[in-house]
């Protein structure tokens, strides 16, 4: 996951190293954003067609790449999809075997992953933002934290190779992302 910052230029890759089990990658479920203007740009799961395909010579199978912005006019957060730096490697994209199939499958459940950790810390902070608040310093923290959470679920989850940590993440993401889906649609 690479969370680029406009001001700086500079980028923060988290990547995913994937190996073969014969586990199955459970489906997640997106909760659209009931706010009229989305806060997460695509408003969906990501799929592979949303990414560039790309040969890389190093172990990297991925990389989602998004960017955090305020919007000046309705004073609330956006996570964007950046597909031109987002890319998975063509045969995983397209798969030729169940092998391939399965690696694809995980991979892209964990990318997903990646995606839906920086729209929930966009949408808390939605929630919370009031007139009072320093626009740049809101942007700045809420880009910090889900940075940080990226990292910790690279970190805990091996880029996505320890999958009982896998699935404890999902299953504690996708529970908050839910009942987050609810707060907000009250």
């Amino acid at each position: 996951m690479t969370l680029i910052k406009p001001s700086t230029g500079r980028a923060i890759t988290a990547f995913c190293i994937l190996f073969l089990t014969e586990s199955c990658s459970p489906t997640l479920r997106w909760i659209p954003d009931p706010l009229p203007q989305p806060s997460c740009e695509p408003d969906r799961l990501l799929q592979w067609s949303d990414f560039v395909p790309r040969s890389e010579t190093d172990a990297r199978a991925a990389e989602t790449t998004i960017r955090i912005i305020m919007d000046q006019r309705s004073h609330t957060l956006r996570v964007v999809f950046d597909r031109i730096h987002s890319w998975v490697k063509p045969e995983l994209a397209n798969p030729n075997n169940s092998r391939q199939r399965r690696m694809s499958e995980q991979l892209l459940t964990h990318e997903q992953l990646h995606y839906i950790i920086s729209c929930l810390v966009v949408r808390q902070a939605n929630l919370s933002i009031n007139e009072q608040d320093n626009p740049e310093t809101l942007l700045e923290s809420t880009r910090q934290e889900a940075q940080r959470l990226n990292y910790q679920y690279d970190l805990d989850t091996h880029h996505g190779t320890h999958f009982p940590k896998q699935e404890l993440w999902r299953n504690d993401i996708m529970q908050k992302f839910a009942e987050l889906g609810t707060q907000r649609g009250e």
